[in-house]
């Protein structure tokens, strides 16, 4: 059998565990052309959040009794595919799910990985994955940092944050991360090398900005948009960076974006202000994962995971993420 977590309804505010149903079916057919894949992790990320409403960009929500949208890490178990065999490991869409069938391209595409020798495989969800390869081209393709800058880097603590919060210190850069409790505060500083952190939750972020950052910000890395978009605009300094990657404070109103009061700031500080895709620089993962593989073997770049376990707890690790609990990348082991 098949266990899989479906829509129920769709959230009105915050997601609750009454938005989706666990059910059971029989394991799908392996046809000519396809393959069963067993998913081993579930990767589990704010922007699911729209998939429920307004279905994103593509505005196509998932359609209520759907299985649940989400990305993992499977293992091949049976194929009928010619290029892919039992044993293969694949990334791709899985769905919040124990098993899928794939046909590597249109229905649930999936492509082949292998994991870094030396590193977890889990890894490759994250920091070898496409969590790392954000913050690898976020910061050399658009922060650009210079010695001395100072950056500031929302959701430090996550997936995308811890990477970049140390690529920018290895750069030079003074960094700030703004993080949520002050557990993911001080380990900003202590473990990451961060000069000095913010807890959004417990303080005042714009007296902390000032506090912090006395000569304004050089380049800040947006992953929660809304108004700490808006008080990172307010105090941008000539040239500025500013690279929009994520809005996980929009999130649950994805169908009523927060426009920054303060985005006219950019033509008096001859600023910019720029978002980019990763995915358009899948030809060079390589050489992204490659450094950031050889900076975790030297010790010079650590993450850390925040792993549920059982399939049964994907509601609560996609709610975790709006409370702020997760301390690290969310992560649900599926299967050993």
């Amino acid at each position: 059998m098949n266990r899989k977590w479906v829509v129920a309804s769709r959230p009105e505010a915050e997601i609750t565990a009454g938005n989706f149903e666990l059910k059971e079916e029989p394991l799908p057919e392996v046809a000519a052309g396809t393959m069963l894949l067993r998913t081993r992790y579930l990767t589990v990320s704010p922007p699911a959040r729209m998939a429920l409403v307004s279905g994103g960009i593509a505005r196509r929500p998932i359609p209520i009794g759907a299985t649940m949208r989400g990305s993992g890490l499977a293992e091949v178990v049976d194929s009928k595919h010619p290029e892919f065999a039992p044993g293969d490991l694949v990334l791709g869409d899985l769905g919040w799910q124990e098993f899928a069938v794939s046909d590597g391209v249109r229905r649930r595409p999936v492509r082949k990985v292998q994991p870094h020798p030396g590193h977890p495989e889990s890894t490759l969800l994250h920091v070898l994955g496409g969590g790392g390869a954000t913050a690898y081209f976020g910061m050399t393709e658009y922060c650009r940092p210079r010695p001395g800058d100072t950056l500031v880097v929302s959701t430090a603590a996550g997936s995308v944050g811890t990477v970049l919060c140390q690529l920018g210190r290895m750069q030079g850069c003074r960094v700030v991360g703004i993080a949520g409790g002050s557990a993911k505060c001080e380990w900003l500083v202590e473990e990451l090398g961060c000069a000095a952190a913010i807890d959004y939750k417990g303080e005042d972020l714009s007296e902390r900005l000032d506090e912090t950052c006395p000569d304004g910000i050089d380049i800040y890395f947006d992953n929660v948009g809304g108004e700490t978009l808006d008080a990172a605009l307010a105090r941008i300094t000539q040239g500025a960076r500013v690279v929009l990657c994520g809005g996980t404070s929009q999130y649950n109103h994805d169908l009523d974006w927060y426009g920054p009061k303060n985005y006219f700031n950019l033509v008096y500080k001859q600023a910019e202000m720029v978002g980019f895709y990763v995915f358009n620089f899948a030809d060079r993962f390589p050489e992204a994962h490659s450094r950031l593989a050889a900076l975790i073997d030297s010790g010079d770049l650590i993450y850390r995971e925040d792993m549920l376990e059982g399939l049964d707890s994907a509601p609560e690790a996609l709610m975790r993420l709006f409370r702020g609990d997760n301390f690290g990348v969310q992560l649900v082991r599926v299967a050993d």
